[in-house]
């Protein structure tokens, strides 16, 4: 018998993610595809960096093999008749001492032999391919314009001064309010805007090498999330056209000709209308959206909607009864940001498939468009991260507390379901892992709360134990039953866990969603605590003199608030957090659109209020050790807001340190460098091994 061992941090190194299942087209009559295509991407500690390749699984089971080379290979696209596949890579990673990585193109592979070979020659780079249906061509997205393509004046002669190229100014200058991005290298006006373009897939493609692409939109405007008709003669695809696009979360649905020319708006929304899926008979394109109705506005669940794909009519809304969202997803630290998982038809096109998220869980749902509500087919404490139809199964990736991910199948109806891999199997089967035990509890004013909690690594009856509070950022996300290795860490060192889902979080329906607006610390706050007290009634082991606090963004917030308003806790850690209302409003990417809508005011309104709810404003009554952790390239809560926190805390002549993560943006705990990843790990450790 193997005996167990605790997770380590450089474990997380060896976690492999699988993603993005793609079953190949089924045969004429309707059957099943025989193989899977998923992404599987692993840290490459070497480079410090990260590898993906395209992977081929049975489809009736069987063991899974790499189908492609590269080190960076993504988002494998089968062509409509199955022979090739297309994927993004970059295959060359620039690792060459000196040398610039390559952008990532549209690269095809024969799918019975041969070498992959280019396809696309896209200056800055290619994303987001899809297959025409009649499979000659392939649309994807690319940038075009900005400071980048403008032309560089001539080289001249060097002996004649008055012909060299000018020195290049590095002033920045801004004329757009919305001119920065998280996780965006540079600012977003020196960047262009992505648009639409179509390429021909030529029969001898290695032979005909890379080609040129025709761009079929343009625009001060972002344009993506393609769908092609089926009769491959039009582009449908989601765009905000709106003057003051800077400022709100409109999308609209447009079609286009496949060959360019004039667009044409399906829908005129308030919110957004993204992931177009065509009806097999090309009359309807279903999407998933919502229109910003009062009080939830952007927080307004994510639903089903069609519209007629020739513009006769106006849109549908399928689900707006049914009071759970079709976008979310559950956190982990092994994902940056959340699936969009879009609508997919039946193939008879009386049913539209999609994900719902309920209570820490993403779930599978049928949606009869004849009427009634949607119909649940998978469900169970874990998340349905992808899914694809084929024949009569569904291929999906699901994970859940013990799992990073992996593929299943199972019939149209949810039924005879098969898991088909277990990526990390072999290493899971050695470490001790806990699985968190749910519970529910009464949070302020008797709503009740989602809460889990989890023993420590070699729990023994009898002996009492600390208490780390985990607090998920957003507010609007979700804790729930997806696997987290910083939760596992802090078991394996001898910590318990917990982590809720207070008011504010997703899952619960759109009145939960914003039900802590306007009072970030007020209720939230108390729910958290309640969340605290429950476990500690319930769990004699507990050791209420030696409770730690952590979380980043809003969980960061959170935190800073938790030690300023009760000294229960001994050690805490903030990270990217927000400490600042106020400055936040200016310093932020989304700061001046986020303030009115999670506060409901603007600084010249009530500034009063941002000062209040601002933890800065509280900080001269924090006792506890506060360690601070930030990103410097962190545009969605900018460093200011730790290095507030710092010096305020720093001048009071409390216990404080700044740790300061550089080259890292808002997702250093997701998808940041490996090197600085364990590092962030090992300070979190420290911090709670000195103080509790």
């Amino acid at each position: 018998m193997t005996t167990k061992r605790p997770i380590t941090i450089e474990d997380l190194g060896k976690i492999r993610l699988l993603d993005d299942p793609r079953p190949s087209p089924g045969t004429p009559e309707g059957g099943c595809s025989s193989r899977i295509a998923v992404t599987i991407k692993v840290m490459d500690l070497d480079d410090d960096g990260y590898r993906s390749q395209i992977w081929l699984v049975p489809a009736d089971g069987g063991e899974m093999i790499r189908f492609t080379g590269g080190k960076n290979d993504s988002l494998p696209r089968w062509s409509p008749d199955g022979k090739r596949l297309a994927f993004v890579s970059r295959r060359d990673d620039g690792t060459e001492k000196g040398k610039k990585a390559a952008r990532p193109q549209v690269w095809v592979l024969d799918t019975d032999g041969g070498e992959a070979w280019q396809l696309t020659k896209s200056k800055h780079g290619a994303s987001a391919p899809v297959w025409s249906p009649d499979g000659t061509k392939i649309a994807f997205t690319t940038r075009i314009g900005g400071k980048e393509d403008e032309e560089d004046a001539p080289e001249g002669d060097d002996k004649d001064k008055k012909d060299k190229k000018p020195k290049k100014s590095d002033v920045k200058h801004i004329t757009e309010i919305h001119y920065k991005a998280d996780g965006t290298r540079g600012f977003l006006h020196e960047r262009g805007y992505n648009h639409v373009f179509v390429i021909d897939v030529p029969e001898d493609g290695p032979a005909a090498g890379p080609g040129d692409a025709t761009q079929v939109t343009s625009g001060d405007w972002d344009d993506g999330s393609l769908a092609w008709s089926p009769d491959s003669q039009t582009i449908a695809f989601s765009s905000n056209h709106t003057p003051d696009r800077d400022f709100n979360n409109v999308s609209d649905l447009w079609t286009v000709p496949a060959g360019g020319g004039e667009p044409r708006k399906l829908t005129e929304t308030l919110g957004p209308a993204v992931a177009p899926a065509y009806s097999p008979d090309g009359k309807m394109i279903a999407f998933l959206g919502h229109t910003n109705p009062e009080p939830f506005r952007r927080y307004a669940n994510s639903d089903i909607w069609t519209v007629p794909a020739d513009g006769s009519g106006s849109p549908k809304n399928h689900t707006f009864a049914f009071d759970h969202s079709f976008a979310g997803g559950i956190g982990s630290d092994q994902r940056s940001g959340l699936v969009l998982q879009g609508p997919i038809w039946s193939a008879d096109g009386k049913s539209i498939y999609g994900t719902a998220i309920e209570r820490g869980a993403e779930h599978l749902y049928r949606l009869d468009l004849d009427g009634g509500d949607p119909v649940r087919l998978l469900d169970g404490p874990r998340g349905i991260m992808n899914f694809q139809l084929s024949g009569d199964r569904i291929a999906y990736s699901a994970l859940d507390s013990l799992s990073t991910g992996d593929l299943f199948t199972c019939a149209l109806d949810g039924s005879d379901e098969r898991r088909l891999t277990d990526v990390n199997k072999a290493f899971f089967d050695g470490i001790d892992l806990v699985e968190p035990q749910h519970f529910t509890y009464a949070g302020e004013g008797g709503w009740e709360m989602d809460g889990w909690l989890m023993r420590p690594v070699g729990y023994t009856e009898g002996q009492k134990y600390p208490l780390a509070l985990e607090i998920h950022g957003g507010p609007a996300a979700q804790y729930g039953y997806a696997f987290f290795h910083e939760f596992q860490l802090l078991a394996a060192q001898g910590y318990g866990v917990i982590f809720t889902n207070p008011r504010g979080s997703t899952g619960r329906g759109a009145a939960f969603t914003v039900s802590n607006r306007s009072r970030w610390g007020e209720e939230d706050y108390l729910d958290i605590m309640a969340g605290v007290d429950a476990a500690i009634v319930a769990n004699d082991w507990i050791d209420t003199g030696r409770l730690a606090v952590l979380g980043g963004s809003y969980g960061g917030f959170m935190t800073n608030w938790v030690v300023s308003h009760n000294d229960r806790f001994k050690a805490a850690v903030t990270m990217r957090c927000v400490s600042n209302l106020l400055s936040f409003f200016g310093t932020s990417d989304i700061g001046f659109t986020f303030m009115e809508m999670q506060m409901e005011t603007e600084p010249w309104e009530d500034l009063e209020k941002l000062l209040r709810y601002s933890p800065i404003t509280h900080a001269h009554k924090i006792k506890t050790p506060l360690l601070i952790l930030h990103s410097e390239a962190d545009y969605r809560c900018p460093i200011e807001q730790g290095e507030q926190m710092f010096i305020t805390l720093k001048k009071l002549g409390r216990t404080t340190e700044f740790v300061r993560f550089p080259d890292e943006d808002h997702n250093l705990s997701r998808n940041g460098k490996p090197a600085h990843r364990f590092e962030r790990l090992n300070h979190i450790l420290r911090w709670f091994k000195t103080y509790l």
